[in-house]
């Protein structure tokens, strides 16, 4: 590429990640890729304040289709990127999403993560389905399965699956154990007293509790207690200078009907509670969490350190911000009971599900995730580099011919059928007729009315008359996709839930469901079903 042509394009990424392009954040960039601009860094730096104005000045959607048209090149990955090393010579690790709703591209991070240390120290990867609020957050019972499916998807290697549901008679144990040691009580107090007293670092009357009283207040809270009247407190430091350490809710009422256990229980475990308990029972000896989770690590030593256990090696990272797609479950949740998404597998959305329709390979999603590593600092998913990770896992899938809104062009060819490679390189092949009438889309029918064109891998044709030209020289010729008559009838939904309808060679016919491809020169879609003759395909990207 010429000089203009990568000042431009930098200036495209560079408004697309941060709102607006900068001049002075792209001379690095565009020297590094073309050496002989540091020459001239004065006139760089014109033409890059003028590429960034033109830019600017450009409609969202053009300037996001312009930026598609350009590759950026990916950060290392796979196992060329190391990762932090670890005083741990078998790492048994955990994931522990809550079921209630479904993956999305944030959750591999940790996914994802947590798997390659198992297996780099041939060690073991538990799943966790936290699923300990029956109201607030309601446990999906469709998540129980998903979770897995997702999991299995991203190639991470399971070895051992606990439900927190499950283990409620386990919490209760080790509550009253605190209690009779004198490190837990029973709080009744209203949560303004709470908040104030908490705030302002003041010991509630509550704390004074002889073991045998906060053991007599622990058991009413599971038969009488009211919801919303009483908690279990860990006794911490009231003094500590951070006021959400000081004595810290282990335990509450929640009256909520639970999927998978209903009104069984009523007293439920919070996070920081249950997460100690399971990873010291589960073995868990390495623990990768969001740097957000830095104060759980906190609150959750206090239980370790009361039962005298070991706590588990910390590593922490930046988040990975989800810019422009609806990430929150609780959002997605309500835009399918509204009926805005058609559910978890809509490609609008970025869940692993919709993902996966979408054609996006769980190698790109890994290699991404691993190129990202154990950093401090938070990210934002940049799904160009997620797409060229995807172009490498998808660099042998099948190429074929696809025309938007086609047009008839009558050509007069002589009907043949061609033996063409399935893609480039490959000792397959794949037939592809040719007729006498072929068709091309519209927007190359408008956009060459009077020129002599192109059709690739053919031959060249006067579009005026339609006939085949007696000049077949290439050069500065535009080259355009073409189908032979009748074409395989198409529909590409793209992800922001645009459909575009064409027609496709005819080997597209013997494609098996699920199997991505590369519409030449338009980009990666994957086939989903036929409906009424036509063959559905779900965009990936450019």
């Amino acid at each position: 590429m010429n000089l203009e042509t990568v000042a431009r394009k930098w200036a495209l990424k560079n408004r697309h990640d941060h709102g607006r392009a900068q001049a002075s954040a792209l001379v690095g960039k565009v020297i590094a890729e073309v050496p002989e601009a540091k020459n001239d860094v004065p006139g760089l730096k014109t033409l890059l304040e003028q590429a960034c104005a033109d830019v600017n000045a450009l409609p969202d959607d053009e300037a996001q289709k312009e930026l598609s048209q350009f590759e950026f090149q990916a950060p290392k990955s796979g196992r060329e990127e190391k990762l932090p090393e670890v005083p741990i010579s078998r790492v048994i690790t955990r994931v522990a999403p809550n079921p209630s709703g479904f993956l999305h591209i944030g959750h591999a991070k940790n996914l994802v993560l947590c798997d390659e240390y198992a297996k780099k120290t041939h060690g073991q990867l538990m799943l966790r389905l936290e699923d300990t609020d029956p109201k607030t957050k309601k446990p999906m019972p469709e998540a129980y399965e998903a979770i897995p499916k997702d999991a299995a998807w991203l190639e991470c290697r399971i070895t051992k699956t606990v439900i927190q549901s499950e283990r409620l008679p386990i919490y209760y144990e080790h509550a009253e154990k605190l209690i009779e040691m004198g490190h837990a009580y029973v709080c009744s107090c209203i949560p303004e007293k709470l908040q104030k007293n908490r705030a302002q670092a003041i010991t509630c009357g509550c704390r004074s509790q002889t073991p045998a009283q906060a053991l007599r207040e622990f058991k009413d809270m599971h038969t009488r207690t009211k919801e919303g009247k009483a908690v279990l407190r860990i006794k911490t430091d009231m003094q500590h200078e951070n006021a959400s350490l000081r004595d810290w809710p282990a335990m509450r009422i929640v009256e909520g009907e639970h999927p998978r256990v209903g009104k069984k229980y009523r007293v439920w475990p919070l996070y920081n509670f249950a997460a100690a308990i399971d990873d010291h029972l589960m073995g868990i000896n390495l623990v990768l969490r969001g740097k957000e989770h830095e104060l759980n690590a906190d609150k959750q030593r206090y239980i370790y350190d009361y039962f005298g256990w070991k706590a588990p090696y910390t590593l922490e990272y930046g988040m990975l911000h989800i810019e422009g797609a609806m990430a929150h479950k609780s959002d997605i949740i309500q835009g399918i009971k509204e009926g805005k998404y058609s559910g978890w597998d809509d490609v609008r959305l970025p869940t692993l599900l919709a993902l996966r329709k979408r054609g996006i390979q769980p190698q790109a999603i890994r290699k991404y995730m691993i190129a990202l590593g154990i950093k401090p600092r938070d990210s934002t998913l940049d799904w160009n580099i997620l797409y060229t990770y995807n172009k490498e896992a998808l660099q042998d899938a099948p190429h074929f011919f696809f025309v938007e809104d086609p047009v008839a062009l009558e050509t007069g060819l002589e009907e043949k059928t061609l033996q063409w490679p399935t893609h480039p390189g490959a000792k397959q092949t794949r037939d592809v007729p040719v007729t006498p009438t072929l068709y091309i889309a519209k927007k190359d029918a408008d956009t060459h009315t009077a020129k002599t064109i192109r059709l690739k891998d053919l031959c060249n044709v006067d579009l005026p008359s339609g006939n085949k030209s007696a000049d077949q020289e290439h050069a500065g010729k535009p080259k355009i996709q073409w189908v032979a008559s009748p074409g395989v009838p198409v529909k590409v939904i793209e992800p922001d839930g645009s459909e575009h309808q064409g027609v496709a060679e005819p080997a597209v016919s013997s494609l098996k469901q699920g199997t991505t491809v590369q519409f030449e020169r338009y980009g990666y879609a994957r086939f989903d079903h036929e409906q009424n003759g036509v063959k559905i395909f779900y965009f990936a990207h450019p």
